[in-house]
């Protein structure tokens, strides 16, 4: 029997070979993770979670209508720091220095799509 680790790494070097005309695709949708849930898992979750949050409404003003684009601004910059001195999304005082390098947006409907959320305009999952 080979080593999961082995299998493993032969399944990623198996991705990353270079297709002719096409690529890989993931069939189905997986719905759990091999992974026993610790309190690591789970701080480093609700730690991805609070600053996807965060960013997410920093993100939303610059989406939303405004009167200029300079009140846009300011209204991120009141948010950013907002979330920085939020005890609740920041604990460390570590979070929101700087706009993450990939925003929110970039990743919304994949993340909804991934855990069940119908994402499209005009539905309802709640």
């Amino acid at each position: 029997m080979v080593a999961p680790v082995q299998r493993r790494g032969f399944l990623r070097g198996l991705v990353s070979l270079p297709l002719i005309g096409g690529g890989v695709t993931l069939i189905g949708s997986p719905t759990a993770v091999a992974e026993p849930c610790t309190l690591g898992l789970l701080d480093r979750y609700t730690d991805w979670l609070a600053v996807e949050y965060g960013e997410a409404l920093i993100e939303r003003c610059a989406l939303a209508p405004s009167t200029s684009h300079a009140h846009s601004l300011a209204i991120m910059k009141f948010r950013r720091e907002w979330c920085q001195d939020n005890r609740t999304l920041n604990p460390r005082r570590d979070k929101f220095e700087h706009p993450p390098a990939t925003l929110p947006s970039t990743r919304a409907a994949l993340v909804l799509s991934t855990v069940g959320c119908d994402w499209r305009e005009g539905s309802s999952w709640l």
